[in-house]
Protein backbone atom coordinates (compact mmCIF):
# COMPACT_ATOMS: atom_id res chain seq x y z
CA UNK A 1 0.00 0.00 0.00
CA UNK A 2 2.75 2.11 0.74
CA UNK A 3 4.68 1.34 -2.52
CA UNK A 4 1.37 2.75 -4.55
CA UNK A 5 0.96 6.17 -2.21
CA UNK A 6 4.52 6.54 -3.38
CA UNK A 7 4.02 6.24 -6.87
CA UNK A 8 0.89 8.26 -7.39
CA UNK A 9 2.68 10.32 -4.84
CA UNK A 10 5.52 10.89 -7.90
CA UNK A 11 2.94 11.03 -10.88
CA UNK A 12 1.66 13.90 -9.65
CA UNK A 13 4.84 15.13 -9.06
CA UNK A 14 5.02 15.09 -12.78
CA UNK A 15 3.88 17.55 -15.36
CA UNK A 16 0.74 17.25 -17.41
CA UNK A 17 2.51 16.47 -20.77
CA UNK A 18 4.25 13.48 -18.97
CA UNK A 19 1.86 12.01 -17.36
CA UNK A 20 -0.57 12.08 -20.50
CA UNK A 21 2.66 10.44 -22.62
CA UNK A 22 3.01 7.39 -19.90
CA UNK A 23 -0.44 7.25 -19.57
CA UNK A 24 -0.25 7.00 -23.85
CA UNK A 25 2.42 4.47 -23.61
CA UNK A 26 0.96 2.17 -21.38
CA UNK A 27 -2.09 1.91 -23.31
CA UNK A 28 0.21 1.26 -26.44
CA UNK A 29 2.01 -1.48 -24.53
CA UNK A 30 -0.80 -2.95 -22.78
CA UNK A 31 -3.08 -2.93 -25.71
CA UNK A 32 -0.17 -4.44 -28.46
CA UNK A 33 -0.04 -7.11 -25.59
CA UNK A 34 -3.10 -7.93 -25.24
CA UNK A 35 -4.09 -7.61 -28.98
CA UNK A 36 -1.10 -9.90 -29.73
CA UNK A 37 -2.64 -12.96 -26.56
CA UNK A 38 -6.14 -12.56 -27.90
CA UNK A 39 -4.83 -12.91 -31.99
CA UNK A 40 -3.25 -16.10 -30.96
CA UNK A 41 -5.86 -18.01 -29.28
CA UNK A 42 -8.41 -16.97 -31.39
CA UNK A 43 -6.23 -18.12 -34.47
CA UNK A 44 -5.62 -21.76 -32.60
CA UNK A 45 -9.69 -22.28 -31.50
CA UNK A 46 -9.74 -21.18 -35.65
CA UNK A 47 -12.80 -18.11 -34.55
CA UNK A 48 -14.99 -17.07 -37.11
CA UNK A 49 -14.66 -13.65 -38.28
CA UNK A 50 -17.43 -11.95 -36.17
CA UNK A 51 -15.67 -13.22 -33.03
CA UNK A 52 -12.51 -11.32 -34.13
CA UNK A 53 -14.51 -8.51 -34.71
CA UNK A 54 -15.93 -8.21 -31.88
CA UNK A 55 -12.77 -8.70 -29.40
CA UNK A 56 -11.48 -6.21 -31.55
CA UNK A 57 -14.34 -3.79 -31.22
CA UNK A 58 -13.72 -4.43 -27.56
CA UNK A 59 -10.28 -3.44 -27.73
CA UNK A 60 -10.72 0.06 -29.48
CA UNK A 61 -13.46 0.63 -26.90
CA UNK A 62 -11.48 0.06 -23.76
CA UNK A 63 -8.54 1.79 -25.04
CA UNK A 64 -10.53 5.19 -25.84
CA UNK A 65 -12.24 4.96 -22.32
CA UNK A 66 -9.16 4.57 -20.50
CA UNK A 67 -7.58 6.91 -22.25
CA UNK A 68 -10.46 9.08 -22.09
CA UNK A 69 -10.01 8.12 -18.09
CA UNK A 70 -6.21 8.85 -18.00
CA UNK A 71 -6.16 12.25 -19.76
CA UNK A 72 -9.06 13.33 -17.91
CA UNK A 73 -6.91 12.88 -14.57
CA UNK A 74 -3.93 14.95 -16.03
CA UNK A 75 -6.18 17.79 -16.68
CA UNK A 76 -7.93 17.86 -13.71
CA UNK A 77 -5.12 20.53 -12.50
CA UNK A 78 -5.85 22.49 -15.19
CA UNK A 79 -10.20 22.37 -14.19
CA UNK A 80 -9.33 23.31 -10.79
CA UNK A 81 -6.99 26.46 -12.06
CA UNK A 82 -10.27 27.57 -13.81
CA UNK A 83 -12.26 27.36 -10.95
CA UNK A 84 -10.35 29.38 -9.35
CA UNK A 85 -10.08 32.06 -11.96
CA UNK A 86 -13.61 31.68 -12.11
CA UNK A 87 -13.80 32.49 -8.51
CA UNK A 88 -11.85 35.58 -8.88
CA UNK A 89 -13.91 37.12 -11.58
CA UNK A 90 -16.90 36.41 -9.67
CA UNK A 91 -15.22 38.95 -6.95
CA UNK A 92 -12.23 36.77 -5.36
CA UNK A 93 -9.33 38.71 -4.18
CA UNK A 94 -6.63 35.89 -5.33
CA UNK A 95 -5.73 32.43 -6.44
CA UNK A 96 -4.36 30.64 -4.18
CA UNK A 97 -2.60 27.84 -5.37
CA UNK A 98 -2.93 25.66 -2.08
CA UNK A 99 -6.16 25.22 -3.27
CA UNK A 100 -5.37 23.06 -5.87
CA UNK A 101 -5.84 19.39 -4.56
CA UNK A 102 -3.11 17.91 -6.85
CA UNK A 103 -0.82 20.44 -7.55
CA UNK A 104 1.17 19.96 -11.34
CA UNK A 105 4.27 21.55 -11.06
CA UNK A 106 3.36 23.55 -14.43
CA UNK A 107 0.39 24.36 -13.45
CA UNK A 108 0.94 25.65 -9.47
CA UNK A 109 3.89 27.90 -11.23
CA UNK A 110 1.06 29.41 -13.88
CA UNK A 111 -1.47 29.75 -10.30
CA UNK A 112 1.26 31.67 -8.58
CA UNK A 113 2.35 33.69 -11.64
CA UNK A 114 -1.50 34.55 -12.22
CA UNK A 115 -1.74 35.07 -8.17
CA UNK A 116 1.02 37.60 -8.63
CA UNK A 117 -0.61 39.27 -11.39
CA UNK A 118 -4.32 39.89 -9.42
CA UNK A 119 -2.33 40.86 -6.49
CA UNK A 120 -0.63 43.54 -8.81
CA UNK A 121 -3.88 44.41 -10.49
CA UNK A 122 -5.49 44.83 -7.61
CA UNK A 123 -2.95 47.30 -6.36
CA UNK A 124 -2.88 49.33 -9.16
CA UNK A 125 -7.19 49.76 -9.40
CA UNK A 126 -6.61 50.81 -5.32
CA UNK A 127 -3.86 52.98 -6.33
CA UNK A 128 -5.68 54.65 -9.52
CA UNK A 129 -8.59 54.50 -7.30
CA UNK A 130 -7.26 56.56 -4.71
CA UNK A 131 -5.98 58.78 -7.70
CA UNK A 132 -9.58 59.09 -9.07
CA UNK A 133 -11.36 59.81 -6.26
CA UNK A 134 -8.68 62.80 -4.92
CA UNK A 135 -9.24 64.23 -8.41
CA UNK A 136 -12.94 64.45 -8.44
CA UNK A 137 -12.67 65.95 -4.79
CA UNK A 138 -10.36 68.13 -6.52
CA UNK A 139 -12.60 69.06 -9.00
CA UNK A 140 -15.58 69.98 -6.90
CA UNK A 141 -13.27 71.69 -4.10
CA UNK A 142 -12.08 74.11 -7.31
CA UNK A 143 -15.70 74.12 -8.23
CA UNK A 144 -16.44 75.47 -5.25
CA UNK A 145 -13.95 77.85 -5.26
CA UNK A 146 -14.64 79.29 -8.77
CA UNK A 147 -18.21 79.90 -8.44
CA UNK A 148 -17.66 81.30 -5.12
CA UNK A 149 -15.59 84.03 -6.63
CA UNK A 150 -17.85 84.62 -9.74
CA UNK A 151 -20.37 85.11 -7.28
CA UNK A 152 -18.82 87.54 -5.15
CA UNK A 153 -16.13 89.39 -6.84
CA UNK A 154 -17.39 89.01 -11.00
CA UNK A 155 -21.19 89.33 -10.60
CA UNK A 156 -20.92 91.77 -8.05
CA UNK A 157 -18.95 93.79 -10.07
CA UNK A 158 -21.10 93.49 -12.68
CA UNK A 159 -24.34 94.78 -11.05
CA UNK A 160 -22.52 97.67 -9.80
CA UNK A 161 -22.27 98.40 -13.17
CA UNK A 162 -25.63 98.34 -14.36
CA UNK A 163 -26.15 100.44 -11.73
CA UNK A 164 -23.76 103.21 -12.95
CA UNK A 165 -24.85 102.24 -16.36
CA UNK A 166 -29.11 103.35 -15.31
CA UNK A 167 -28.09 105.90 -13.53
CA UNK A 168 -25.86 107.45 -16.25
CA UNK A 169 -28.37 106.28 -18.94
CA UNK A 170 -31.24 108.61 -16.36
CA UNK A 171 -28.98 111.26 -16.13
CA UNK A 172 -28.51 112.35 -19.87
CA UNK A 173 -30.18 115.21 -21.87
CA UNK A 174 -32.52 115.00 -24.10
CA UNK A 175 -30.17 115.65 -26.73
CA UNK A 176 -28.10 113.30 -26.56
CA UNK A 177 -30.77 110.61 -27.48
CA UNK A 178 -27.87 108.75 -29.45
CA UNK A 179 -25.61 108.50 -26.55
CA UNK A 180 -28.60 107.13 -24.60
CA UNK A 181 -29.42 104.54 -26.97
CA UNK A 182 -25.64 103.64 -26.46
CA UNK A 183 -25.55 103.22 -23.04
CA UNK A 184 -28.87 101.61 -23.15
CA UNK A 185 -27.57 99.05 -25.00
CA UNK A 186 -24.17 98.51 -22.91
CA UNK A 187 -26.36 98.39 -20.08
CA UNK A 188 -28.82 95.23 -21.70
CA UNK A 189 -25.49 93.50 -22.60
CA UNK A 190 -23.81 93.78 -18.89
CA UNK A 191 -27.53 92.55 -17.97
CA UNK A 192 -26.95 89.51 -20.61
CA UNK A 193 -23.86 89.29 -19.74
CA UNK A 194 -24.34 88.60 -15.91
CA UNK A 195 -27.64 85.99 -16.51
CA UNK A 196 -24.79 84.11 -18.52
CA UNK A 197 -22.16 84.62 -15.51
CA UNK A 198 -24.65 83.30 -13.03
CA UNK A 199 -25.90 80.39 -15.08
CA UNK A 200 -21.78 79.68 -15.42
CA UNK A 201 -22.12 79.36 -11.77
CA UNK A 202 -24.77 77.57 -11.06
CA UNK A 203 -23.27 75.08 -13.46
CA UNK A 204 -19.90 74.76 -11.25
CA UNK A 205 -21.50 74.69 -8.54
CA UNK A 206 -25.36 74.69 -7.47
CA UNK A 207 -25.79 77.09 -4.53
CA UNK A 208 -29.29 75.13 -4.51
CA UNK A 209 -27.49 72.18 -3.75
CA UNK A 210 -25.62 73.72 -0.80
CA UNK A 211 -28.76 75.40 0.59
CA UNK A 212 -31.79 72.92 -0.03
CA UNK A 213 -29.81 70.10 -0.53
CA UNK A 214 -30.14 66.94 -2.94
CA UNK A 215 -33.64 66.74 -4.48
CA UNK A 216 -34.47 70.92 -4.60
CA UNK A 217 -30.95 70.48 -6.94
CA UNK A 218 -31.69 67.53 -9.16
CA UNK A 219 -35.13 69.40 -9.35
CA UNK A 220 -34.05 72.62 -10.24
CA UNK A 221 -31.56 71.26 -12.54
CA UNK A 222 -33.57 68.99 -14.74
CA UNK A 223 -36.35 71.53 -15.46
CA UNK A 224 -33.63 74.14 -16.54
CA UNK A 225 -32.46 71.24 -18.44
CA UNK A 226 -35.19 68.94 -19.91
CA UNK A 227 -38.35 71.20 -19.38
CA UNK A 228 -36.36 74.21 -21.71
CA UNK A 229 -35.83 71.16 -24.32
CA UNK A 230 -39.57 69.87 -24.67
CA UNK A 231 -39.13 67.30 -22.51
CA UNK A 232 -41.60 66.80 -19.68
CA UNK A 233 -40.38 65.40 -16.20
CA UNK A 234 -41.80 63.57 -13.69
CA UNK A 235 -40.18 63.15 -9.99
CA UNK A 236 -40.79 60.80 -7.54
CA UNK A 237 -38.87 62.00 -4.42
CA UNK A 238 -39.78 61.81 -0.62
CA UNK A 239 -41.16 64.83 0.87
CA UNK A 240 -38.75 65.03 3.81
CA UNK A 241 -35.27 63.48 3.14
CA UNK A 242 -32.89 62.58 5.41
CA UNK A 243 -30.01 64.67 5.29
CA UNK A 244 -27.09 62.98 3.61
CA UNK A 245 -23.14 63.70 3.98
CA UNK A 246 -21.74 66.58 2.04
CA UNK A 247 -19.74 64.22 -0.43
CA UNK A 248 -22.59 61.70 -0.94
CA UNK A 249 -25.30 64.62 -2.04
CA UNK A 250 -22.30 66.30 -4.22
CA UNK A 251 -22.19 62.68 -6.10
CA UNK A 252 -25.30 61.95 -6.62
CA UNK A 253 -26.17 65.62 -7.99
CA UNK A 254 -23.16 64.98 -10.36
CA UNK A 255 -24.90 61.38 -11.27
CA UNK A 256 -28.15 63.24 -11.92
CA UNK A 257 -26.64 65.98 -13.93
CA UNK A 258 -24.94 63.28 -16.07
CA UNK A 259 -27.58 60.78 -16.69
CA UNK A 260 -30.27 64.63 -17.69
CA UNK A 261 -27.22 65.95 -19.92
CA UNK A 262 -27.30 62.34 -21.28
CA UNK A 263 -31.25 62.07 -22.14
CA UNK A 264 -30.98 65.74 -23.72
CA UNK A 265 -27.82 64.89 -25.69
CA UNK A 266 -29.00 61.32 -26.83
CA UNK A 267 -32.28 60.02 -26.06
CA UNK A 268 -34.56 62.13 -28.24
CA UNK A 269 -37.39 61.79 -25.55
CA UNK A 270 -40.41 63.38 -24.53
CA UNK A 271 -40.69 62.58 -21.28
CA UNK A 272 -38.74 61.38 -18.59
CA UNK A 273 -38.54 60.41 -14.70
CA UNK A 274 -36.40 60.73 -11.96
CA UNK A 275 -36.76 58.99 -8.79
CA UNK A 276 -35.23 59.00 -5.09
CA UNK A 277 -35.74 56.42 -2.97
CA UNK A 278 -34.17 55.46 0.33
CA UNK A 279 -34.19 51.05 0.75
CA UNK A 280 -32.24 48.28 2.46
CA UNK A 281 -29.65 50.77 3.95
CA UNK A 282 -29.26 52.30 0.72
CA UNK A 283 -30.32 55.53 -1.29
CA UNK A 284 -31.24 54.57 -5.20
CA UNK A 285 -31.56 57.22 -7.61
CA UNK A 286 -33.43 56.29 -10.75
CA UNK A 287 -33.49 58.75 -13.99
CA UNK A 288 -35.56 57.28 -17.22
CA UNK A 289 -36.37 58.15 -20.12
CA UNK A 290 -38.79 56.68 -23.19
CA UNK A 291 -36.59 57.71 -26.12
CA UNK A 292 -34.66 55.86 -28.34
CA UNK A 293 -32.52 53.90 -26.49
CA UNK A 294 -29.59 51.94 -26.90
CA UNK A 295 -27.12 48.89 -27.18
CA UNK A 296 -26.01 49.10 -23.75
CA UNK A 297 -22.89 46.01 -24.77
CA UNK A 298 -21.70 47.92 -27.81
CA UNK A 299 -21.65 51.20 -26.59
CA UNK A 300 -19.54 50.30 -23.48
CA UNK A 301 -17.28 48.19 -25.16
CA UNK A 302 -16.75 51.26 -27.74
CA UNK A 303 -17.24 54.25 -24.98
CA UNK A 304 -13.83 55.16 -25.19
CA UNK A 305 -13.58 54.91 -28.54
CA UNK A 306 -16.67 56.94 -29.27
CA UNK A 307 -15.87 59.61 -26.42
CA UNK A 308 -18.77 58.57 -24.83
CA UNK A 309 -17.49 58.73 -21.82
CA UNK A 310 -21.22 59.70 -19.39
CA UNK A 311 -21.98 56.21 -18.13
CA UNK A 312 -17.95 55.59 -17.61
CA UNK A 313 -18.56 58.94 -15.31
CA UNK A 314 -21.20 57.25 -13.82
CA UNK A 315 -20.12 54.15 -12.72
CA UNK A 316 -16.64 56.03 -11.53
CA UNK A 317 -18.40 58.01 -9.14
CA UNK A 318 -20.79 55.44 -7.88
CA UNK A 319 -17.94 53.26 -7.15
CA UNK A 320 -15.90 55.47 -5.33
CA UNK A 321 -18.77 55.64 -2.93
CA UNK A 322 -19.25 52.19 -2.82
CA UNK A 323 -22.60 52.25 -4.89
CA UNK A 324 -23.15 50.15 -8.07
CA UNK A 325 -24.66 51.76 -11.26
CA UNK A 326 -27.37 49.36 -13.44
CA UNK A 327 -27.97 50.71 -16.99
CA UNK A 328 -30.83 49.24 -18.71
CA UNK A 329 -31.81 50.23 -22.23
CA UNK A 330 -31.98 48.93 -26.19
CA UNK A 331 -33.24 50.40 -29.61
CA UNK A 332 -36.37 52.05 -29.56
CA UNK A 333 -37.06 50.63 -25.50
CA UNK A 334 -35.79 54.28 -23.71
CA UNK A 335 -33.07 53.73 -21.01
CA UNK A 336 -33.24 53.28 -17.45
CA UNK A 337 -30.63 54.59 -15.26
CA UNK A 338 -30.33 53.09 -11.48
CA UNK A 339 -28.00 53.88 -8.85
CA UNK A 340 -27.44 52.29 -5.06
CA UNK A 341 -24.90 53.55 -2.39
CA UNK A 342 -25.07 52.26 1.23
CA UNK A 343 -26.00 54.46 3.44
CA UNK A 344 -23.14 55.21 6.31
CA UNK A 345 -23.89 54.42 9.74
CA UNK A 346 -24.98 57.95 10.89
CA UNK A 347 -27.44 58.02 7.62
CA UNK A 348 -29.05 54.74 8.10
CA UNK A 349 -29.37 55.72 11.53
CA UNK A 350 -31.18 58.78 10.73
CA UNK A 351 -33.38 57.33 8.07
CA UNK A 352 -34.45 54.50 10.95
CA UNK A 353 -35.51 57.41 13.72
CA UNK A 354 -36.90 59.49 10.50
CA UNK A 355 -39.22 56.18 9.53
CA UNK A 356 -40.01 55.43 12.80
CA UNK A 357 -40.76 58.99 14.13
CA UNK A 358 -43.18 58.90 10.56
CA UNK A 359 -44.55 55.35 11.90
Amino acid sequence: MGYFSQLKSRLLRLSILYRIAIGNALIIIVGAVGGTLITRHLAREAADFSLMLLFAGLGVTLTVLTNYVIIKTALRPLHQLRELVDRVEAGGSDIDASLLHEPDPDIKQLANALNSMVIKLEDRNLKLRALSERAINAQEEERRRIARGLHDDTAQAMSILIIYLERLEQNIPDDRETTRERLASARKLATQTLTDLRQTIHGLRPSILDDLGLIAAVRWYARSNLESNGIRVEFDVPDDPIPLSTGLETTLFRIAQEAINNVVRHAKAESAEISLKYNNGCVCLWVSDHGRGFDVAQTSDRALELRRLGLLGIEERAELVGGDVNVDSSPGEGTRIRVCVPLSDMEAARYGNHTHSAG
